[in-house]
């Protein structure tokens, strides 16, 4: 979940930087409606291999790119005496900001404005699907088209944009306790990968010459075993004996190593449970109220919505009753 959140906000950075972009925030799901989703499956990430799944899927449901994207790095990427401030799997997450930016610029401005006209009755169909769900259609690729527009002057569409409004003010709240909870992450998430980078390969080696030290014992055994089986003097099987003997501990020395990379690898899942992201409780002001959100984020943000809807319809049934 720390990764998660981490790598977000890394993503989040670099495509930032790039310019080539408009609002760009960090989510807790898909529910937020926007042009485009960029998500992630952490397939791999132990301080020396960062491997991601990464998949674009704008509003209407059409996938963009589905890539994966795999970095490893060398001891070099934590020495401290380098005082590296960047992030040592920094030229990943430029690799998906610039294939992100090639299908971008292969969209046309109509398009584009298409896109963000599909994401704002898609928001409205959220709070009133009998209004606007006749706006689009399902096609045959399970994904969304925009085959009209409401008019501009549509009381039912102002209110969305008031609603959304309000959406957009919350969500750049969030984007506030994600920015805030990488940069408290990033020292200590340093020196966790650190640890990780230094567990992972001594575990490597560990087990390497575990393994060359069972082979090495199985041989030995083996090779007393024949020799007690062709030896006719009891030298010699003695001899054979103690050489089955050694071969035995050389064995137990390698498992003992094996158990040793082991531990290294039960070191390092206790260290990342220990990242969690928590949220503390927000007090929101609105003109009317105000609002205590609790929980995760996720949760904080279904009770953000919940609230939109129940303002939503209560400002549909002001104007009803006024007219």
């Amino acid at each position: 979940m720390a990764e998660s959140v981490f790598f977000s906000s890394q993503l989040h950075r670099v495509l930032e930087k790039s310019g080539a972009w408009g609002a760009l925030r960090v989510i807790p799901n898909k529910d937020v409606i926007v042009d485009l989703y960029v998500s992630g499956v952490i397939i791999q990430s132990d301080g020396e291999t960062l491997d991601l799944k990464v998949k674009a899927t704008d509003s209407s449901g059409k996938k963009w790119m589905e890539k994966e994207y795999q970095q490893r790095v060398g001891k070099y990427a934590y020495d401290r005496r380098l005082k590296k401030t960047g992030d040592p799997f920094q030229n990943l997450f430029i690799r998906v900001a610039n294939d992100l930016l090639t299908f971008r610029e292969a969209l046309s401005r109509k398009e584009a404005i298409k896109l963000r006209s599909l994401s704002e009755i898609r928001f409205g169909q959220q709070f009133s699907p009998e209004a606007f769900d006749a706006y689009t259609i399902k096609k045959s690729s399970n994904t969304l088209e925009l085959v009209r527009l409401p008019a501009e002057n549509d009381p039912i569409l102002e209110r969305v944009r008031r609603i959304r409004d309000r959406e957009y003010l919350y969500i750049d709240r969030m984007q506030e306790y994600y920015d805030e909870f990488a940069s408290k992450m990033h020292a200590p998430y340093q020196e966790f990968r650190r640890a990780s980078y230094d567990s992972v390969v001594k575990s490597r080696q560990l087990k390497k010459q575990g393994n060359q030290r069972i082979l090495a014992g199985a041989g030995v055994i083996l090779a007393g075993i024949y020799g007690r089986t062709q030896s006719d003097s009891g030298a010699g099987r003695l001899a054979s004996t103690v050489g089955a003997g050694a071969g035995g501990m050389i064995v137990k020395s390698g498992l003992e190593k094996k158990q040793q990379a082991a531990s290294y690898d039960e070191s390092l899942a206790e260290m990342g449970s220990s990242l969690e992201a928590t949220l503390t409780p927000q007090v929101i002001e609105l003109e009317d109220r105000t609002v205590t959100l609790t929980g995760n984020v996720e949760a904080q943000y279904q009770q953000w919505q919940e609230l939109l809807a129940q303002i939503y319809r209560e400002e549909r049934g002001t104007i009803k009753n006024e007219t």
